[in-house]
């Protein structure tokens, strides 16, 4: 296990939740900041991408390149940290099962444990030194173009539902399945349009023949959890697809009422922020038809870096 994954009985939740309320505080909106310039947060070794409530922890940070490594790769390549830095969390799920190498596996199976909460720390290229320079390799151009991107992530999204334009409003009907959209020229930018598109497509992906997401198919009362945990995660999903795709949305809502709303949620709730996040992962690996796609209503597990 990696030096730096911690296994005390820190409230993990509470660490991140309160990251979270801080930068909403600070008037910032973490999940609706592009990765389009820096690129999307990877892990410098690996190549691996990071999910769910990592991505916008690590989006929040505004650092020129979204590089990250643990303490251990650092070492491995010969570097360092530079001083006074200090390593940013990740989160993962581990799984664990009593094991005395006499139970059966009916007994084991039973006596399966939920999965933990734990964290880990990592660095961003730009806290450290003597890093290889061959492994920071500048950010790929796309040949396409950011409305190319998004039609072709829309045409390609498995079991889409139909997108009609019916009335001048914005919503997706899961008793027939479909989604209802103004007419784009009703959008002060085409990114905006996208931008909502999107946020309707996660909801759809709640449908039971998708990923029978309890948030959108036991049909919540507007201001409850589960309503409020259903638009978050569709927030989420529209923020990352937009960042996907290369469009910054123009119409951040940044209301005073708008971040005492989540505020206000966060506070109540410190599962809230890390539940919503996973849900809207899973979205996400569905539209873009990734094999990580899951209808399981846990936590992906996310794996150490080595």
């Amino acid at each position: 296990m990696d030096s730096q994954t911690k296994t005390s009985k820190v409230d993990v939740y509470a660490v991140v939740t309160n990251r979270i309320i801080e930068l909403l505080e600070q008037a910032t909106v973490p999940w609706q900041k592009p990765w389009t310039g820096a690129g999307m947060p990877v892990n410098l070794i690996s190549k691996r991408p990071y999910r769910g409530i990592n991505l916008w922890l690590l989006l929040s940070l505004n650092y020129e390149r979204n590089l990250f490594l643990t303490w251990d790769q650092v070492k491995k390549l010969g570097g360092s940290v530079n001083a006074g830095e200090h390593g940013h969390v990740i989160i993962y799920w581990k799984n664990s099962t009593k094991d005395d190498g006499a139970e059966s596996s009916k007994e084991k199976k039973d006596d399966k444990k939920p999965p933990v909460l734990l964290y880990y720390k990592v660095f961003n290229v730009a806290q450290c030194r003597e890093l290889p320079s061959t492994l920071i390799e500048p950010l790929p151009l796309s040949e396409l173009s950011p409305i190319t991107e998004c039609e072709t992530l829309i045409a390609t999204m498995p079991d889409c539902p139909a997108i009609k334009y019916k009335e001048q409003e914005a919503y997706y009907n899961i008793g027939e399945d479909f989604i209802n959209m103004p007419k784009k020229k009703s959008f002060k930018t085409v990114e905006s349009y996208y931008a909502t598109l999107f946020h309707e497509l996660v909801h759809s992906t709640g449908h039971e023949k998708r990923l029978n997401r309890p948030s959108i198919t036991e049909m919540a009362e507007f201001g409850s959890e589960l309503y409020s945990i259903e638009e978050l995660v569709a927030e989420l999903g529209s923020a990352y697809l937009s960042g996907f795709c290369g469009i910054i949305e123009g119409q951040i809502k940044s209301s005073a009422a708008y971040m005492e709303g989540w505020l206000g949620k966060l506070k109540g709730d410190k599962k809230f922020i890390v539940k919503a996040s996973g849900m809207a992962q899973r979205a996400v690996d569905f539209i873009i038809n990734k094999a990580e796609a899951t209808n399981s209503n846990e936590e992906m597990e996310i794996p150490v870096e080595k």
